[in-house]
């Protein structure tokens, strides 16, 4: 099964999963990392890696994080290069939102680009005009 990680600024993180949980009425079984202020990829990457390591069940880690270019991103692309020199399979898609989240918790069960394109399309599907 793929481990999935969020990584985003403070608190998104920790809310997007928060919401997982109260939608699907059980614990997501997610990683949330809340990126505060002034972190940087040179002083956190290292950390995460070893998460996304420690994470990892043998099929690899989904790392889903909110604005690409940001500190979040660069962190978590960072640190995603380390594990997966580590022998850790990893991938990274920016732009996270709830729909993407709740895609890849659904489909985790797949392969780590299977549940990726699963998650992007997620994303992707959901962004509608409602009114």
């Amino acid at each position: 099964m793929i481990a999935i990680m969020v990584v985003a600024h403070s608190p998104l993180a920790s809310a997007l999963v928060e919401t997982a949980a109260y939608v699907l009425g059980r614990d997501p079984d997610v990683t949330a990392v809340d990126v505060l202020p002034n972190e940087c990829a040179v002083d956190c990457s290292e950390a995460l890696a070893r998460r996304m390591m420690d994470a990892d069940r043998g099929d690899g880690v989904l790392v889903l994080t909110d604005l690409p270019g940001a500190s979040p991103a660069n962190i978590a692309c960072a640190a995603s290069q380390r594990a997966r020199a580590d022998g850790t399979p990893c991938c990274v898609l920016g732009g996270v939102n709830e729909s993407m989240l709740l895609r890849a918790i659904n489909y985790r069960q797949g392969n780590l680009e299977d549940v990726a394109t699963s998650a992007l399309a997620g994303a992707t599907q959901a962004l509608l005009r409602v009114d």
